[in-house]
């Protein structure tokens, strides 16, 4: 008996580490979102992703739920307060890990102050800027302070300890091809979304006034924030003409049809950016895969497609494209008001910021009260928000980050995942998207695939900083060493 249980354990943790797991999060995502059964569906689905913690030591499958959980949510996102107690979630999934940790006796090495790579050290150090935010300033919602330094508190300890869980792993160079594979389904809900959204409206006629109009909510996000989390996909989706298979065209028309839904959320900064990394992209596609004939044949006949579909509906393309392009690059604001407001801040607390509770939830739609006030930028959040400090340590924090990727520069899906995080970083230089803490979530998974597969000469923090611009830095270890590598588990090891 308890033989068969082993082995059904062994066979469902086989399910939950493979492909076919990130489709059956994917479809529970869409159809919660889709039904507007998400509270639901969702608490379904983390206690699916959160089980196999407490029999299994692979936690791979964690970065699926953690990239799409979000897209699930059907209500609006100004709302969210409604749905706090849900928040047990969060509860429940740090006692998986917890246990986890203890019950496999997880090697901590990886986590001290010798071995842990840059961007892991630069992570953490967040927790002090986030801790100082607005000192010397006046608290007018301490609540919020302390939210925040709890929310940097918990993506440091989550992150240390897919660390922890992975770090000596054989198979952990594989982690960034299953993110890419992440990306790959993400880009499929968002279009099915979109297209749901659009199908419910009375008439085409609707259809055209929502996209010149940005009228676009898909609970989630609205079109400044689907169109950048979209941008990120489409390196994603491209990456996987590279290898030769059978599905070329369908993934080629697949990227196309991505970039096509981004001009219909009309956020130009998402548009302008992924339109000036395409040409590099497709270009290095052609370069690197083994389909070059049938990816540039189904290219090519693609761009024909288009030219004609464009052609017949002419009139429709350029009433939407001349309401983009009349904007032009129009801050909307931003440099008339929001960036000078954040320099005021800055200029009376320089040092530590105005603090995340600094007029708090005032620009926010819908009146709540847990919104920050958005300056609209990246640099300029953690400016007025975290004065010198802030910039200090973020900086570090963006430098670890990018030299993690190029430090493995020459591996196709690094590179792709670069694209699509450096593509969503752009805009968030021009929106508010990096702070929103489910993107941050993303884009922590994002970086951790590629430095888990790092060589240690080449991450750690204390030992050459500028190890990427090494020749051949990427992940070599010895074959013949038996303590290079962790032992594959056996089905028992998974259990036990």
């Amino acid at each position: 008996m308890k033989e068969k249980f082993s082995k059904a354990l062994a066979a469902v943790n086989r399910f939950v580490q493979s492909d076919l797991f990130i489709v059956f999060n994917a479809l529970f995502v869409f159809v919660g979102w889709c039904t507007g059964e998400w509270v639901a569906l969702l608490s379904v689905m983390a206690i699916i992703n959160i089980l196999p913690l407490f029999f299994s030591k692979d936690t791979r499958h964690l970065l699926s739920i953690l990239m799409m959980f979000t897209l699930m949510i059907s209500a609006n996102r100004h709302n969210l307060s409604h749905y706090a107690p849900m928040l047990v979630i969060v509860l429940l999934l740090f006692i998986g890990i917890f246990f986890n940790f203890f019950f496999f006796k997880r090697d901590i090495k990886p986590l001290s102050v010798k071995r842990m790579h840059g961007f892991h050290f630069s992570l953490i150090a967040l927790i002090v800027p986030a801790a100082l935010s607005g000192l010397g300033s006046p608290y007018e919602h301490p609540l919020a302070v302390v939210a925040v330094l709890a929310l940097m508190i918990v993506f440091a300890l989550g992150y240390s300890f897919l660390v922890a869980a992975n770090r000596d792993r054989a198979d952990r160079k594989e982690i960034a091809e299953y993110l890419l594979k992440v990306l790959f389904a993400m880009g499929i809900v968002i279009l099915l979304q979109m297209i749901v959204y659009f199908s419910r409206m009375e008439n085409i006629e609707a259809v055209i006034k929502a996209v010149k109009t940005k009228n676009i909510a898909l609970g989630w996000a609205g079109p400044n924030n689907v169109a950048p989390t979209l941008s990120m996909c489409i390196p994603a989706t491209l990456y996987f003409c590279i290898k030769r298979n059978r599905y070329t065209p369908f993934v080629v028309c697949l990227a196309l049809i991505e970039f096509v839904a981004l001009f219909a959320t009309g956020c130009r900064g998402a548009i302008l950016f992924t339109t000036m990394a395409l040409p590099a992209m497709l270009l290095y596609v052609t370069v690197k895969s083994e389909n070059k004939l049938t990816f540039c044949l189904t290219l090519c006949l693609l761009f024909a497609a288009a030219i004609v579909l464009v052609a017949l509906n002419g009139q429709t393309v350029v009433e939407i494209l001349t309401v983009i392009l009349n904007k032009g690059l129009n801050s909307s604001g931003r440099t008339t008001w929001l960036y000078p407001e954040a320099i005021e801040a800055f200029k009376k607390w320089p040092i530590f910021g105005a603090g995340w509770d600094y007029r708090l939830g005032e620009l926010a739609k819908k009146g709540d009260g847990y919104t920050p006030y958005w300056y609209h930028s990246t640099f300029f959040q953690i400016l007025a928000d975290m004065g010198l400090v802030g910039l200090i340590f973020f900086l570090l924090f963006y430098f670890f980050r990018y030299r993690t990727f190029l430090a493995d520069r020459k591996n196709p899906s690094s590179l792709a995942l670069l694209m699509g995080l450096g593509l969503f970083d752009a805009y968030g230089m021009v929106d508010t998207n990096f702070f929103g803490p489910t993107f941050f979530v993303m884009l922590l998974a994002m970086t951790f695939a590629v430095e888990i597969g790092l060589d240690d000469d080449v991450c750690m923090i204390w030992k050459n900083p500028f190890g990427f611009l090494k020749k051949g830095c990427h992940l070599s270890q010895s074959k013949t060493d038996p303590q290079s590598v962790e032992k594959e588990p056996t089905n028992q090891d998974n259990i036990n």
